[in-house]
């Protein structure tokens, strides 16, 4: 039997003494903690004494020793309680330590709870039918273990006053440890400017749009690129639209700019020197990437959570950091739920999972990428700019999607008018802001409204999406800046350079 005798004694004598650091331990520390006879002696006492405890009385050996008696405990061995109450009332015991020596407790209950979820896993599936699925073998063990694990939390200060003290040294901590970034910063410098990370651990990114736009190919491209800017590993969850050899056409076409026909027919080796070269330029570029494909079509919510528990601990490791991308949010199958109730409840468990589940010194060490559809609202076919709601009406399922997310985006093609009035240098899609819990280093530009020659509008990235190549040329201000210079330049101001305008690296400045 795994247990310590002499701790369960102490922390009886501690609470004995201080009955008032009863309250530090009660959200984890109960009889069950207590396992160090048959005769149940040390649990008996901790159930009585947190009578007392509760009720905020002083706690005497002998009113406690009478309290015992009168619920009728026997003990074996001719154990006599009274004596055995004063002997614990004797004992040396530290206020401060009291609530350390209930975490070291709690340790011993951990080991012996997963002992003996190791032996009925072995039982489980000793008894499984031998023609058991892998996946139901691994279903098996994961459920036994998790229903264990997940149940311990010692989190500290569960009530905590954010002012005096506590403020003070964990800003001026802070000052002292400056980092230069929050998070994973993006490949695209505009997009860290305004927004900051867009992968911070703990954090839901979520990008909305419609079906085809590029909603994928641009989650994968980010994701993609973070990974081999900070050499971190990515999780990506399929939700049963692609396969793994799909995945990797379009990830080399995206880093090669060779179209998907040629690579997926092979062709691209007959199609030149300058197409081989950019496809075999690729190899030294992924050699020590590690991006993870595992297709969830058709899981549970509980089995993708459980599967994302055992790779982060089994490939990556305790402490380690990683990505979650997850394409995209719909609803599992679930006859007890609404369609928005399983969008909802998928979002609100993986926001819980990564904010606080995995853990590492109790911080949250995993950020998440992910998507969803747009309504009808956000069609952009056949319609005019001015028409359009850019905003989170458009998102379909649940309003706990943008509840849980900390930064909401809409991904949309440009409308015909904006591709003519903003012209062909400024991109082919937008991303837009409708949503944030933090931004970046120029919060007053992503937050500004831009003046149009014609209109008012939100402040937004601009992309060009060539096949599966995608790259930021600037945000709606810098194409407002380079419409006005237009209309400034004379036709006949001959010396003025107009270099930069024709490339599209128009300098951009803080509305």
């Amino acid at each position: 039997m795994i247990y310590s005798k002499d701790l369960e004694q102490q922390l009886l004598a501690g609470l004995i003494k201080y009955p008032e650091q009863y309250g530090d331990i009660a959200d984890f520390i109960s009889e069950k903690d207590f396992a160090s006879s048959d005769n149940a002696v040390t649990s008996t006492i901790y159930a009585a004494l947190k009578t007392f405890c509760e009720n905020g009385k002083g706690v005497d050996h002998v009113v406690l020793s009478e309290k015992i008696k009168s619920l009728g405990f026997c003990f074996a061995q001719n154990i006599s309680i009274s004596d055995y109450l004063y002997s614990l009332s004797l004992r040396k015991v530290d206020k401060k330590q009291i609530s350390e020596i209930a975490k070291e407790l709690k340790k011993y209950t951990v080991r012996r709870e997963i002992y003996e979820a190791a032996k009925k896993t072995a039982e489980t599936i000793k008894s499984l039918d031998p023609n058991s699925s892998f996946n139901t073998i691994i279903e098996a063990a994961d459920k036994t273990f998790n229903e264990k694990i997940d149940v311990f939390d010692l989190t500290e200060d569960n009530f905590s006053n954010i002012y005096g003290e506590e403020m003070k040294e964990y800003i001026e901590f802070l000052g002292n440890n400056p980092k230069e970034e929050m998070g994973f910063m993006g490949p695209f410098e505009p997009m860290n400017d305004m927004y900051g990370s867009l992968l911070r651990p703990g954090n839901i990114t979520v990008v909305v749009a419609r079906s085809g736009v590029g909603k994928t190919r641009f989650c994968l491209d980010y994701c993609t690129k973070v990974s081999e800017k900070y050499n971190v590993p990515v999780l990506h969850f399929d939700n049963g639209e692609m396969s793994r050899n799909e995945l990797m056409i379009r990830q080399c076409a995206g880093l090669s700019g060779v179209s998907t026909h040629l690579l997926e027919t092979g062709q691209w080796r007959q199609a030149g020197d300058e197409v081989v070269n950019k496809v075999r330029a690729v190899w030294d570029r992924i050699k020590d990437l590690k991006f993870y494909y595992h297709s969830v079509g058709g899981y549970s919510l509980e089995k993708m959570v459980n599967v994302l528990k055992r790779f982060y601990y089994s490939k990556i490791g305790r402490g380690n950091k990683m990505i979650f991308s997850f394409d995209y949010i719909k609803p599992v199958d679930d006859p007890t739920k609404a369609e928005w109730q399983s969008i909802g409840h998928m979002v609100d468990t993986f926001k819980r999972t990564i904010q606080r589940e995995i853990l590492v010194d109790g911080e949250p060490v995993i950020p998440m990428f992910t998507s969803i559809q747009s309504n009808r609202s956000g069609i952009v076919t056949n319609r005019q700019a001015r028409d359009l709601n850019d905003d989170e009406g458009i998102v379909s399922g649940s309003d706990r999607v943008t509840q849980y997310c900390s930064h909401l985006f809409i991904l949309r093609e440009k409308t015909a008018d904006e591709i003519v009035q903003e012209t062909e240098r400024f991109g082919t899609h937008k991303l837009i802001l409708t949503k944030s819990r933090h931004l970046g280093r120029q919060p007053a530009r992503a937050q500004s409204l831009v003046q149009m020659p014609d209109r008012t509008v939100k402040n937004s990235i601009q992309l060009r999406m060539n096949g599966f190549q995608i790259d930021c040329v600037g945000d709606q201000q810098d194409v407002a800046d380079f419409l006005n210079a237009q209309v400034q330049i004379e036709p006949e101001d001959e010396d003025v350079d107009l270099t930069a305008f024709e490339s599209g690296n128009v300098p951009a400045t803080i509305s």
